[in-house]
């Protein structure tokens, strides 16, 4: 006989049909311009009505925290500020397959760690989830004041319809 109060072993499909399957992360510092990109973000997620199953959290800056998170979900689409050299406010949807992260050259701690070493963790812990999602938006602007450019405001309708997509695609 299998102990049912532990891992998945012995529950049954219907109780692995209601756990929440997709997660939207934003991450990033509102504090520090258009680096509170995915904090903004969230904060119009969560006036929309959206699909069963889904669960919107405000990240913060990307920590080993958010690996523990992830793993209870099928789907997670994370938010965040990328400088990937396009025009300020410019959209671009990837995987962690299609993307070359920066990483710190010698993180002080594990709170310094970044996206990039989030995702690298994750996968050698193998508790990535199946399919991952990431929604680079091109800052204007990294520096202390808490409102997003113009540029990076004006993306932000763009950026919820992707996000919409996404949900519904799964």
């Amino acid at each position: 006989m299998r102990d049912e109060g532990r891992g998945t072993e012995g529950v049954t499909d219907s109780l692995l049909v209601t756990r929440p399957s997709s997660l939207v992360i934003g991450l990033g510092n509102p504090l520090l311009g258009d680096e509170g990109i995915g904090a903004r973000v969230v904060e119009e997620l969560r006036e929309l009505d959206l699909p069963e199953g889904v669960t919107v959290v405000e990240g913060g800056t990307a920590g080993p925290g958010l690996i523990r998170l992830m793993e209870s979900y099928r789907r997670v689409i994370i938010v965040d500020a990328a400088d990937m050299g396009h025009s300020p406010g410019q959209v671009v949807r990837f995987t962690p397959s299609e993307a070359r992260f920066k990483t710190a050259e010698a993180p002080l701690s594990l709170h310094q760690i970044g996206l990039g070493e989030m995702l690298a963790l994750a996968e050698a812990l193998e508790v990535t989830p199946a399919e991952l999602v990431i929604i680079g938006i091109q800052p204007r602007r990294v520096e202390m004041g808490a409102e997003l450019s113009p540029e990076v405001e004006g993306a932000v309708p763009h950026i919820i319809r992707l996000i919409l997509d996404e949900l519904d695609a799964g």
